[in-house]
């Protein structure tokens, strides 16, 4: 009985002492951060303290939103909460056709960035193959944020920094958009996603279409979070992908996602394997051809029983390509792609069958 009550005793001692040391713990690190804050501000750094989000746009109607903050400073000194709602810049070039209420809006992963990359040149395809009358066409770079030694440390900054900011820029234009398509790359999946949730909440599109290129779920995180827009927004109507290759990334950016179409485009890659090939691919459907040296005389293969896939269940593609996407129904069944021959450069690996023998 003695050792009951001894056990009972140190068991509440224990608990009293961590509700006495963790307060303590928060407090100080608080403290800690306001000292850091202070002392940038002391020695004229309240431009990285203060890091704002720049809108601006190039002669062909090229949208770019760039968010200045970094990890360090915004995520573990100021803090997501505050570095959330950022000061957002839109410069005077910056015009956009009054009739155009739709906007797609393309973005990276880890250890990348938006400007002069891949996010801008598959924005740029889409102005190429839009109305400026109808559609505003953007990337973001959130390069600061991504440039971290862990993908898992990207993944936080995207979901709780990178995608309110991203909202934040998008609530300064001029325009309401009836139609919203996010795309993002690995990691950069989460920065759409949470942008996905707020925009929902904020600025309610009729329609919205979520595009993820071998998104990036980190272990213990829950996929089923990714494209939840049933619990967002029900009366949003939406369309989800996933588009994703077997690649030295393993199971963390191969998942069937519960929540999206998805698209397992392993068998077409033309070379080796790669993280990055979902979005050369995208990008290939909808210029029609690879770019990449060692890609350009490989086939673009987008179908598979009759469907196609990528651009074409795209708003972009055309009304009736997505009153098709949104008759497609999620699923256990992943839909794979596939090439009939073997992809260039790769025909060698293929064995051939022989021939009939002459007698």
């Amino acid at each position: 009985m003695k050792k009951a009550k001894t056990k009972t005793l140190a068991l509440l001692l224990c608990l009293l002492a961590l509700m006495l040391i963790v307060p303590i713990a928060l407090r100080k690190k608080a403290e800690r951060n306001q000292d850091v804050i202070k002392l940038m501000k002391t020695v004229g750094l309240k431009k990285e303290l203060y890091a704002p989000v720049k809108v601006s746009m190039d002669e062909s109607g090229l949208l770019s939103i760039a968010d200045a903050g970094t990890f360090v400073v915004q995520y573990m000194i100021v803090g997501p909460e505050s570095a959330g709602e950022p000061n957002v810049v839109v410069a005077s070039d910056v015009k956009i056709r009054p009739g155009a209420d739709k906007i797609v809006v393309v973005t990276h992963g880890w250890i990348d960035k938006g400007a002069s990359d891949w996010p801008a040149d598959i924005a740029q395809a889409f102005v190429e193959r839009t109305d400026p009358n109808e559609w505003v066409c953007a990337f973001f770079d959130w390069k600061g944020g991504a440039a971290v030694v862990s993908p898992v440390d990207a993944a936080k900054y995207g979901r709780d920094i990178a995608g309110p900011r991203l909202v934040a820029a998008l609530s300064k234009l001029p325009n309401r958009f009836k139609h919203v398509h996010l795309i993002g790359h690995s990691a950069g999946s989460w920065t759409v996603n949470s942008a996905a949730k707020l925009i929902c909440e904020k600025l309610t599109p009729a329609t919205f279409h979520l595009t993820y290129l071998d998104a990036y779920v980190p272990s213990g995180w829950d996929p089923v979070d990714i494209a939840d827009i049933a619990a967002w927004s029900p009366k949003t109507t939406c369309y989800a992908e996933h588009y994703y290759t077997k690649d030295i990334t393993f199971k963390v950016t191969e998942l069937d996602l519960p929540n999206t179409i998805n698209v397992d485009i392993t068998a077409i890659d033309p070379w080796f394997k790669e993280h990055e090939f979902p979005y050369r691919w995208y990008c290939a459907s909808i210029t029609g051809g690879f770019d990449r040296f060692d890609e350009k005389k490989s086939k673009v293969v987008t179908s598979h029983e009759g469907t196609e896939y990528g651009f074409a269940r795209s708003l972009e593609a055309g009304p009736e390509n997505w009153r098709k996407s949104l008759t497609l129904k999620k699923g256990d069944l992943t839909v794979k792609l596939r090439l009939k021959e073997a992809p260039f450069g790769l025909d060698f690996l293929r064995p051939r069958r022989k021939g009939p023998q002459k007698h």
